[in-house]
């Protein structure tokens, strides 16, 4: 019964139609003078010569050789297995059909050969192959469509995960600094700490609810960004850091939640928190059609603290990871470091 439950009647049926479509079409072409009967009993015997070669070919010589990219050993097994069909039909052809229907092969080409020279004669050997071959390049066509949808779909469904993967290492990352930044305040009993609150519940809508998407407006990951920079102002006087986000949204695209953020969060982390004078961060970002530009630049604490943790480390990874996920071949990270400076370029055609 378990057996039974794996058989996929849908395909069967499928397969079934097809063959029986060609010997249709061979009946269209049958000539008013020749039996109905003959014409269709030959043809079913050549559809199954047809069949044999087919499945032979898709579902055990090209698994076992071409997809496994042992070309030579393909071209070996596939040549071999079509002319063992070629033998086989000649043979049939000779012993059995030719005798019971004696008018129907007056004007084949290889009537009047015998055995050896039929399976010798390249150019009944040529004429058959062809013959035999022309369902199997439909049929193959087919199969390797369903191949590469399946594949397709695989690899879809892998790349949902590994994003979800990285979310999951990377939301909570952001959170923890967020919620530093408050606990900070709280332990000053600083009066600010209310507006840290308000802004930090908008920030977890966005990243509890809104991240689970691939894509959302620019508009909604810069509202995201502006509420990330009011709670790093909250916590920095003037006179300690001067930051600046000009905007040029010129066409709304979209865009990977989160994926500007950790640029802004590293450049906080390194360019301001280890800084004793006054750091600088300045940011530019431009939407227009079919291109997202994005640049962070930050001066460099100059008293020689400026190692990257292994946290910033996870979440530049995970960007990089990200982007190679959602924008394969559409996008370019320019980093770049000097002494004094530390700057990101990134372009993202969406």
């Amino acid at each position: 019964m378990s057996f039974l439950k794996n058989i996929d009647l849908k395909r069967i049926l499928f397969h079934c139609i097809y063959w029986i479509s060609f010997l249709l079409l061979y009946l269209s072409s049958k000539s008013d003078n020749t039996s109905t009967y003959d014409f269709t009993f030959i043809y079913t015997w050549k559809v199954i010569a047809q069949a044999t070669a087919a499945y032979g070919l898709i579902y055990w010589i090209i698994p076992q050789t071409l997809d496994k990219k042992k070309y030579l050993l393909f071209i070996v097994f596939a040549t071999s297995w079509l002319y063992l069909v070629f033998a086989f039909l000649m043979i049939f052809k000779y012993y059995y059909l030719e005798p019971k229907f004696p008018g129907f092969f007056d004007d084949w080409l290889g009537h009047k050969m015998s055995v050896p020279e039929r399976l010798t004669s390249f150019k009944l050997i040529f004429r058959e192959f062809s013959f035999i071959t022309y369902p199997i390049i439909i049929l193959g066509f087919i199969s390797f469509n369903r191949k590469q949808q399946r594949f397709l779909k695989l690899e879809e469904e892998k790349k949902s995960m590994e994003l979800k993967v990285l979310k999951n290492q990377l939301n909570p990352h952001f959170l923890f600094n967020t919620l530093n930044n408050l606990y900070t305040l709280t332990l000053k009993k600083d009066d600010k700490a209310p507006e840290v609150i308000a802004k930090l519940s908008e920030i977890l809508d966005f990243v509890l609810y809104r991240c689970n998407e691939d894509y959302v407006s620019i508009e909604k990951e810069i509202a995201l960004i502006e509420n990330y920079i009011a709670l790093e102002k909250l916590r920095y006087s003037e006179s300690r850091l001067e930051i600046s986000f000009a905007k040029d949204i010129q066409e709304s695209n979209k865009i990977s939640p989160l994926i500007i953020l950790t640029f802004i969060e590293n450049s906080f982390k390194h360019g301001v928190i280890n800084e004793t004078k006054k750091a600088s961060i300045k940011m530019n970002l431009e939407s227009k059609k079919g291109q997202i530009i994005f640049s962070i630049e930050n001066t460099k604490p100059q008293n020689g603290i400026t190692a990257i943790t292994t946290k910033s480390k996870i979440g530049l990874e995970n960007v990089r990871k990200q982007l190679d996920l959602l924008y394969p071949k559409k996008h370019q990270l320019e980093i770049e470091e000097t002494q004094s400076f530390y700057k990101v370029k990134l372009y993202l055609n969406p």
